[in-house]
């Protein structure tokens, strides 16, 4: 039986949309004022799901510092407990590592993830059995899938504290794992070898650079390196199976994918084959850059060639509309204290008693911010005159 909880994480990151493809594309920004607006929906809809408790990354761009500051208003009323990850603010993976480790450890229900696929990568690497609503405030998005925030937060709310939305609501998403030497990588999406000199600004942004493309899933209407694969052969997110592609010229097929904001590229396709779930591929060139979901990570030569494996134990996924799909018939956020039962329910009595599922949702706001610590909560310190906050 899965334990409910009624505390959720937050990851925010706060450097999503702020890549190069802002440039050589047409990507928008995302800007912290956005990020905000964003969680303000997450947060409603986490209350409105009955969340008691909500645990957030820290961060020094202005995010956790917003948050303190609306957490007072008087339309955060009825919010969950708002808390924060003591951690040290690297500016890099590194912050989003350690909260995700400290979510896990206080035994979060699920995590709302504010980023692109890179962030996501990150996140999924630690929350192991953890389920994740991603919300896309990347440039290029594949994992993360539209939703709006306060129906996301919904969701994530109804998995963590309902039993019976996990079998429904929830599955195991697909991974590629690479092996390099001594090093392993996962991707939750695309896994590409460029002839780039180097690892540079991260993002993959130019297509001809690209020889090899392994993915997890491809769909037609994605944008980003994995429209590619979905332009040759659409490969749904729960099929067991994945693509890999040989790229270049002179090619079999050229296509025009979407691999940018305003970016379609002819892209050639030399062969694709069928990527078995549990299938090893060793990479075809001798040397170049690996790029793991777009951002170009190390380079690999002859004596330490990668090799691809596509796995079936990726992280655990909410499905959004089939969680909102079971709560509806199930009659889980239905105020049913007025009337009779709605039947086939089937609640238990926390889920059947609005008061009970809600009890943490009329405390005072002016409560709501704590710093979370390894010996446990604690008053956070209230820093004055954060960069970029709105007073």
């Amino acid at each position: 039986m899965v334990e409910t909880s009624t505390t959720v994480g937050i990851i925010a990151n706060p450097a999503s949309a702020r890549d190069i493809r802002r440039i050589v594309a047409t990507g928008g920004a995302v800007t912290t004022h956005d990020k905000l607006n964003l969680l303000k929906r997450v947060l409603a809809g986490l209350a409105a799901a009955g969340v008691e408790r909500v645990i957030s990354m820290a961060d020094g761009a202005g995010i956790m510092a917003g948050l303190l500051t609306v957490v007072g208003r008087p339309s955060a009323a009825g919010w969950p407990t708002l808390e924060f990850v003591d951690q040290p603010v690297t500016r890099s993976d590194l912050d989003t590592t350690v909260a995700t480790r400290a979510m896990v450890a206080a035994g979060v229900g699920s995590i709302v993830v504010l980023g692109g696929d890179g962030t996501n990568r990150v996140v999924a690497a630690e929350s192991g059995a953890v389920p994740l609503v991603s919300i896309s405030t990347g440039t290029n998005n594949a994992f993360p899938q539209p939703v709006e925030p306060t129906v996301a937060g919904l969701a994530a709310g109804l998995i963590a504290t309902n039993t019976g939305c996990r079998p429904t609501g929830t599955y195991r998403a697909k991974t590629l794992l690479v092996n390099c030497g001594e090093r392993t990588e996962h991707a939750l999406v695309d896994v590409a070898v460029s002839t780039a000199d180097g690892v540079g600004t991260g993002a993959v942004w130019n297509a001809s650079s690209i020889s090899e493309l392994y993915l997890s899933f491809a769909n037609a209407d994605a944008i980003g390196l994995s429209a590619i694969g979905g332009h040759v052969n659409p490969t749904p997110r729960r099929q067991a199976s994945g693509l890999a592609l040989q790229l270049g010229l002179p090619a079999a097929t050229v296509i025009n994918p979407p691999i940018g904001p305003g970016l379609v590229a002819p892209v050639g396709i030399r062969s694709a084959e069928v990527l078995e779930v549990g299938s090893t591929i060793p990479i075809r060139s001798s040397a170049g850059v690996l790029a793991l979901d777009g951002e170009r990570m190390f380079r690999f030569g002859p004596q330490d060639r990668p090799t691809v494996t596509l796995r079936a134990d990726g992280p655990v996924v909410v499905d959004v509309a089939a969680t909102l799909d079971y709560a509806a018939a199930s009659g889980l956020l239905a105020d049913r204290s007025g009337g009779p039962p709605v039947s086939g329910a089937g609640q238990t009595h926390a889920e059947s008693n609005p008061s009970e599922q809600r009890k943490g949702n009329n405390r005072d706001a002016t409560q709501s911010a704590r710093s979370l610590h390894r010996d446990g909560p604690h008053p956070a310190v209230r820093v004055q005159n954060f960069a970029g906050v709105p007073r």
